[in-house]
């Protein structure tokens, strides 16, 4: 029997929401996910399974430390799958020319310097008299004049010579003006960018004496943000970084939705939580037909995971997946550990932790892991009124447990 030959494509720079809306478009393509294994604690790498119209084997493995998603796939299959994935963007790709540039300088300035100052040396030593006598002193008094003005000339050269891309560049540099930005939004996005890999965030002041923020990737590229007003202006070459950036700053969730669905558990839910579930609703909308409907339901349990996190933060229970702060009971619910319960002292806010984290697990974990039986069969669900229906049981249990924290007056320190 002849193997089917398979082809790897290594797609550089993705991140967690284009790989999320690459899955979701190749649904939509007639693709097929049988099996999904998450990260674990151990383990940064999720690996998808997909059959692809043809009923052939396509391996997705993303890794959520490196942001590099790799595909595994006969060549014709990874042809049309090509066009529904993220674009590549490799890392450091300006290094080796970089090098190179450096590595010629030093080279030029060495030979400039050896040649010179060597060749009159020899001359001098060697020959005395007779050439001192037939050609007196132009060579003697010329060669060392005119060496040094090329040597100096050349040096002048070299150290202009990188002044001249610079100018280049900063024609390239442009800036985008985004209106309208609170104060909340402005401090999220900066944090998250901080959370990038690579990403360096420094707070500057202008010639003004005004405020700003200096970002700067693994590449070097660099990008300025500044409040004017209630407007935000990006300054920086466009490219990867500007991208990121403007995402986080221009990205808007529906507050009329969030209005409708939570008024209250509003003032619980951060930034990030507040996009995934705006995110999540919309998404509905906007998708016409999937094979898979479970695939909408990441970003709002991403949010209620979030939200998990932070009311934990909040009564300064440190840990570092949600999970690790549960046990379960004599009747197997999960509650908070006795330790936390003890130092608490309340007893609504052990209730709805209990409550969203018995939720979080029982349907995130439940339809984005593949089950335990001999095919590890894919929990998938095909129906979207079904999905729609486990998306606004998440929001009412949302906002519900929400309003038992607001009636005993539970705040959450703003991020």
């Amino acid at each position: 029997m002849s193997e089917i030959k398979t082809d790897r494509l290594r797609i550089d720079g993705c991140d967690n929401f284009s790989v999320s809306a690459a899955f979701i478009t190749i649904e939509g393509h007639g693709y097929k996910r049988k099996k999904y294994t998450p990260t674990s604690d151990v383990n940064h790498l999720e690996v998808y399974q997909y059959l692809s119209p043809s009923d052939e084997k396509i391996t997705l493995v993303y890794d959520t430390k490196a942001r590099i998603l790799t595909v595994d796939a006969s060549p014709s299959v990874l042809n049309a799958l090509r066009p529904l994935l993220p674009v590549s963007v490799p890392k450091a790709e300006n290094k080796p020319a970089i090098k190179q540039d450096n590595r010629l300088a030093v080279k030029a300035e060495n030979k400039l310097t050896v040649k010179h100052d060597n060749r009159p040396a020899i001359k001098a030593d060697n020959k005395p008299t007779v050439k001192q006598d037939n050609r007196p002193a132009v060579k003697a008094d010329n060669k060392p004049v005119s060496v040094k003005k090329k040597t100096e000339k050349a040096n002048k050269t070299q150290k202009e010579s990188p002044k001249k891309p610079t100018a280049e560049k900063k024609t390239d540099v442009g800036s985008v003006t985004v209106k309208n930005v609170g104060a909340k939004r402005l401090d999220w996005a900066i944090k998250d960018m901080k959370t990038l890999d690579g990403v360096r965030v420094k707070a500057v002041s202008d010639a003004d004496g005004r405020k700003e923020w200096k970002f700067t990737d693994a590449q070097k590229h660099t990008a300025t943000l500044r409040q004017e007003g209630g407007s935000v202006v990006i300054t920086g070459k466009a490219g990867t970084l500007m991208t990121e950036l403007h995402d986080r700053i221009a990205g808007k969730c529906d507050m009329r939705l969030l209005r409708k669905y939570l008024p209250v558990a509003l003032r619980y839910l951060s930034e990030p939580s507040k996009i995934d579930l705006s995110n999540g609703m919309t998404d509905f909308n906007s998708v016409s037909r999937l094979s898979d409907y479970s695939v909408l339901l990441m970003a709002p349990y991403r949010a209620l995971e979030k939200l998990i996190y932070d009311l934990q933060q909040a009564e300064n229970i440190n840990v570092k997946m949600i999970g690790q702060a549960y046990e379960k009971d004599e009747d197997g619910h999960y509650r908070l550990k006795k330790g936390y319960l003890k130092r608490i002292g309340s007893v609504i806010y052990p209730e709805v932790m209990s409550a969203l984290y018995t939720e979080y697990f029982a349907i995130r974990n439940f339809y984005t892991h593949s089950d335990n039986s001999a095919e590890s069969q894919s929990r998938g669900i095909s129906d979207k009124a079904e999905a729609q229906k486990i998306l606004r049981n998440l929001l009412d249990v949302i906002e519900y447990n929400c309003k038992k924290l607001s009636e005993i007056g539970f705040t959450v320190a703003e991020e």
